[in-house]
């Protein structure tokens, strides 16, 4: 049996390292990632992984709350913008969230404006609220593109996850 050096015994553990501080490397699909998960009546907050695997599963609508101007810069595909000293003035609008009892990711750029505007949906009786953070740590790309799809309708084709 080969002896490892001390360079190499160094490379292992930068690699084991590397691994362990950016978990993202790891490829899992997205039924993997969501294996566990449940959604909850009292806002949580929830990786961006996790984020992104319910978004590929339709499984949650996708509010940004920054301001239009930074929206327009880039936002996360299918997020609509609901500016969070905006938010109580669209209570109309997230009625039907409401009535479809519908799983809500929020984000802005940092997570604070975000739990900002979790605390006045939660005042709107919206439940299954999930503060997924900031999209300055975003690793799954951007977009200008505004959806086409109205807010409602895009609400109502939300298929919440259930497990299998």
């Amino acid at each position: 049996m080969a002896m490892l050096t001390s360079a190499r015994k160094a490379a292992i553990a930068f690699g084991c390292g590397v691994l362990l501080m950016f978990p993202a490397f790891t490829a899992v699909a997205s039924d993997q990632l969501l294996e566990d998960f449940q959604y909850y009546d009292l806002p949580t907050t929830v990786s961006q992984n996790v984020a992104h695997a319910l978004m590929e599963e339709n499984a949650a609508i996708v509010i940004d709350v920054r301001s239009p101007e930074e929206y327009a810069e880039g936002h996360i595909a299918g997020a609509y913008n609901f500016p969070v000293e905006t938010i109580a003035k669209h209570a109309a609008d997230f009625q039907v969230v409401k009535d479809t009892n519908t799983p809500v990711l929020v984000y802005c750029r940092t997570g604070i404006r975000a739990a900002s505007a979790v605390s006045a949906l939660m005042d709107m009786d919206i439940k299954h609220l999930m503060n997924m953070g900031g999209v300055s740590s975003w690793e799954y790309g951007l977009t200008t593109e505004v959806p086409t799809t109205p807010f409602a309708d895009a609400v109502k084709a939300v298929k919440p996850y259930k497990a299998q």
